[in-house]
C-alpha cells in the first residue's frame, strides 16, 4: 500500500504536472495531517489515499500547474500574431518590473469545498512568493537497414527516447542510469553504464548520433532548491569501454522535451521564476570542458512576452550544434511554460495548458483544476530561433499528435469543457490556423461528452479517435482550410490511443480493450486491443479486423515510441505483460514478452507471442517490468528491469535484456 506522499508524487509524475520542488515528503505529510475536508453534495472521489491527502493533491495542483500566456512595459519589438502581440523587452529592469506586476496581480486566495478559503498567497516587497507552496524551479526509417530507429511523429526529426540502438549496442535508460548492452542475440550482456553526476536529479532521455551519446538531465543547485536547470551532456562513445563526457550545456528550467534535426538539437524547458531577479540563463555548465563556466543571464532582447501575462514562468528554447560538442547557437525565452512539443523541419510549436479553479455549481464549489485553454507558441527554426506567433485555443490537447502543420497551416484537435447548469459537458473540435496563428477555420463540435484519445494526420485528412464507452473513429477533411468537414465515422468497442498509417487506405489502431463490469455502469480497461480500419471511402470508414488480448498491458498504449516497426519485414512488435487469474481474481501467473504481428489481406495476423525466459524466471514475476523492445538483425531484444535478490534481502533494481529470434 502506497503512503499518501508516494501516491501524491506518483500522480504528479503521471500527469506530468510540474510540482514545486519544495514539496518534499516531510512538508506534504505535515500539511495534510490536520486537513479535514467538509462534506459536499458532490464529493470528489480519489481512490488509493486518505481524504486529507486527496484534498492536498488537489490544493497543490491548483497552485503549481502553469500557463503560458497570461500590463507590461512597452515593447521594443512587436509581432502581431493570432490572438496576442509578442514583444521583446527594452531592458532587464523592464523584465523585472513585468514580474513584479504579475506577482502583485495574483489572487490572494482560492476557494475549496463550499467556498472555504484553503490557502493564502503573500509576497514581500521584492515580489518574492512566500506561500508554503513555493514555485518550483511519422516514424523515421533507419538509414542502416539492420536495426530500428525510434518511432517518431515526423520524418527526419528525431525524438529523444529512453531506448536506442546503433546496430552494435543497445542503450537503455532506467532509474537514472544508462545501461549499454551488446547486441549479440542470446549472448547479449552489459558492457558499460553511465550514471548522472551526484548533483543531477535524473537523466531524462537521450539520442545516439554517430559516436556521440547526447543526454538530457534535470539539475538543481540544492536538493529542494528552486534553481532548476536543464542539462545537455555529450558523451564520446567511440570507445564503449571508456565512455567520456565531452561537453555540457545548461539552460534555466525543468526539462520538457527536445528534437534533433541532423546535428542540430532543440531543447525546451520551463523556468519557474522565484522572484523578480530570477531571470532565465543559458551557457556552458561547469565541469565539462571549462571548470569555470557558468550559465549567463539572457539578454533582454532575447526575452519575450505577450500582453497581460499571468504567470511568472519562462518558456526557454535553445538550439545546440552537437557536431562538435554542445555548441549553443541561440537561446531565447518567453513568459510562459511548456507541456508538449510538436516539431517539423521548419517550425517548433510548444503548448501549455491554462487551468481554471473553483467552478461553482449551485451551492457547490468544485475544487480542483481543469484545462480551460491551451496556449501555442510558434518558434521558427532559423539561426535566430525567432518566436513568430502565439495563439490560445479552447480546451486541451491529448498529446503532440494532436498538432500538425501542412502548407503553412497548423491543425489542432482539442477537447473542451463547458458549464451547463450543474453539469460539465465535453466537446471536441479541430481548428486550423494560418502561418501567423490566426484562426481560419474549425469543425463543428463533435462527440459530446467524449474526449479525444488519438489523432493522426495523413495528407489533407485528419483521423480522430474519441471515447466514452465506444470508440468512434472520425474522418475529417481539412483540404478547405476555412471549412474543415467531418466526412464519416465508425464505432468500435474499446478505444485506440495510437493511430498508425499502414497504407493509403488502411489505418492501424492500438489501444485498450474495455468491458462492462457487472457491479457498475462503467466500462473498465481489460487489456490490449488492435483494430484495423478501412479508410478508402472517407465518408464510410469500416472496421476490417480486431484482436483482443485480455489481461494484457503494454507501454505502447500510452507511449508511441514503444511501437517497434520493422520496415524490412513489414511487421510490428509491442512489449507486453500478461496476468492469469484464478476464479477469485487472485493473480496466478505473470508472463512477459512481445507480440509480433503483420497486416495481410486486410487482416491482423499474429505471427507469435514471444515469451521472455529471463523476465519470466522464478522469484521475479512480481518484481519485473518489461518496458521496451528493439530489433537488430534477426533478433528482437526485450528491455526492462527486475529486482535482484541476495538471500532474503532485496539487493537492487537492475536493467536486464533478453532476446528472441524472429520466426
Amino acid at each position: 500500500m502506497k503512503t499518501d506522499y508516494e501516491f501524491i508524487k506518483e500522480k504528479f509524475d503521471e500527469s506530468e504536472v510540474n510540482a514545486p520542488e519544495s514539496i518534499n515528503e516531510e512538508y506534504i505529510l505535515n500539511k495534510i495531517a490536520d486537513i479535514k475536508p467538509k462534506k459536499s453534495k458532490k464529493p470528489l472521489i480519489i481512490t488509493g489515499l486518505s481524504a486529507a491527502a486527496a484534498l492536498a493533491i488537489i490544493t497543490v495542483s491548483a497552485f503549481v500547474i502553469t500557463s503560458v500566456i497570461g500590463s507590461i512595459p512597452k515593447p521594443i519589438t512587436a509581432i502581431q500574431s493570432g490572438t496576442a502581440k509578442l514583444s521583446s523587452f527594452k531592458s532587464s529592469d523592464d523584465v523585472k518590473k513585468a514580474l513584479r506586476e504579475i506577482y502583485n496581480n495574483r489572487p490572494k486566495s482560492s476557494v475549496g469545498y463550499n467556498g472555504d478559503v484553503v490557502e493564502e498567497y503573500s509576497y514581500n516587497e521584492k515580489g518574492d512568493y512566500l506561500s508554503n507552496f513555493d514555485a518550483a524551479a511519422g516514424s523515421a526509417k533507419s538509414a542502416d537497414f539492420g536495426h530500428n530507429s525510434t518511432y517518431t511523429q515526423y520524418t527526419n526529426v528525431d525524438e529523444a527516447d529512453t531506448v536506442k540502438t546503433d546496430g552494435k549496442y543497445i542503450y537503455y535508460l532506467n532509474d537514472s542510469t544508462i545501461t549499454v548492452f551488446s547486441a549479440e542475440g542470446k549472448n547479449s550482456k552489459k558492457v558499460a553504464e553511465i550514471k548522472p553526476k551526484s548533483d543531477y536529479r535524473s537523466f531524462e532521455d537521450f539520442y545516439v548520433s554517430g559516436n556521440k551519446l547526447i543526454v538530457t538531465a534535470d539539475y538543481s543547485t540544492q536538493k529542494y532548491a528552486n534553481k532548476m536547470y536543464t542539462v545537455v551532456d555529450v558523451y564520446d562513445i567511440s570507445d564503449i569501454n571508456s565512455i567520456k563526457l565531452a561537453d555540457s550545456f545548461s539552460q534555466s528550467g525543468k526539462y520538457c522535451s527536445s528534437r534533433m534535426i541532423g546535428s542540430m538539437m532543440y531543447v525546451v524547458s520551463t523556468h519557474y521564476s522565484n522572484n523578480e531577479n530570477d531571470l532565465p540563463k543559458a551557457g556552458k555548465k561547469r565541469g565539462a570542458t571549462d571548470d569555470e563556466a557558468m550559465p549567463e543571464e539572457l539578454p533582454c532582447s532575447d526575452i519575450y512576452t505577450v500582453e497581460n501575462p499571468s504567470e511568472a514562468n519562462f518558456l526557454v528554447v535553445s538550439s545546440i550544434d552537437t557536431s562538435n560538442g554542445a555548441q549553443v547557437t541561440k537561446t531565447k525565452a518567453i513568459l510562459g511554460s511548456a507541456d508538449t512539443v510538436y516539431c517539423n523541419t521548419e517550425n517548433l510549436f510548444v503548448t501549455a495548458a491554462e487551468y481554471e479553479y473553483g467552478s461553482k455549481y449551485g451551492d457547490f464549489y468544485w475544487f480542483g483544476s481543469a484545462v480551460k485553454n491551451t496556449q501555442i507558441v510558434k518558434v521558427d527554426l532559423n539561426n535566430k530561433l525567432d518566436f513568430t506567433a502565439t495563439v490560445k485555443v479552447d480546451g486541451y490537447i491529448d498529446n503532440q499528435y494532436a498538432l500538425d502543420e501542412k502548407d503553412g497551416y497548423l491543425r489542432v484537435a482539442t477537447t473542451a469543457d463547458r458549464n451547463d447548469s450543474d453539469n460539465r459537458i465535453q466537446s471536441n473540435r479541430l481548428y486550423i490556423f494560418d502561418k501567423n496563428l490566426k484562426q481560419v477555420g474549425r469543425t463543428k463540435a463533435f462527440a459530446e461528452n467524449e474526449s479525444i484519445k488519438a489523432v493522426r494526420y495523413i495528407g489533407d485528412t485528419a483521423y480522430v479517435i474519441t471515447y466514452e464507452q465506444t470508440d468512434p473513429l472520425f474522418v475529417i477533411d481539412t483540404k478547405d482550410v476555412k471549412n474543415p468537414k467531418i466526412l464519416g465515422e465508425v464505432k468500435i468497442s474499446g478505444f485506440s490511443t495510437m493511430l498508425v498509417p499502414v497504407d493509403d487506405n488502411t489505418l492501424l489502431g492500438i489501444g485498450y480493450h474495455t468491458q462492462d463490469e457487472d457491479y457498475t455502469d462503467m466500462e473498465v480497461q481489460e487489456g490490449i486491443k488492435l483494430a484495423l480500419f478501412d479508410v478508402s471511402d472517407k465518408a464510410d470508414p469500416k472496421v476490417l479486423d480486431e484482436k483482443i488480448f485480455k489481461n494484457y498491458e503494454s507501454q505502447v498504449q500510452f507511449n508511441p515510441k514503444a511501437l517497434l516497426v520493422n520496415f524490412e519485414r513489414n511487421d510490428y512488435t509491442i512489449p507486453y505483460i500478461h496476468w492469469d487469474y484464478y476464479d477469485d481474481d487472485d493473480i496466478r501467473d505473470t508472463q512477459y514478452g512481445v507480440i509480433n504481428f503483420k497486416i495481410e489481406n486486410s487482416k491482423l495476423k499474429i505471427v507469435d507471442e514471444y515469451k521472455s525466459n529471463r523476465f519470466n524466471q522464478s522469484n521475479r514475476d512480481d518484481n519485473a517490468d518489461l518496458e521496451r523492445c528493439v530489433y537488430v538483425g534477426d533478433y528482437i531484444y526485450m528491455l526492462g528491469t527486475a529486482t535482484e535478490y541476495k538471500g532474503d534481502e532485496i539487493d537492487e533494481i537492475v536493467a536486464i535484456i533478453d532476446a528472441v529470434q524472429y520466426k
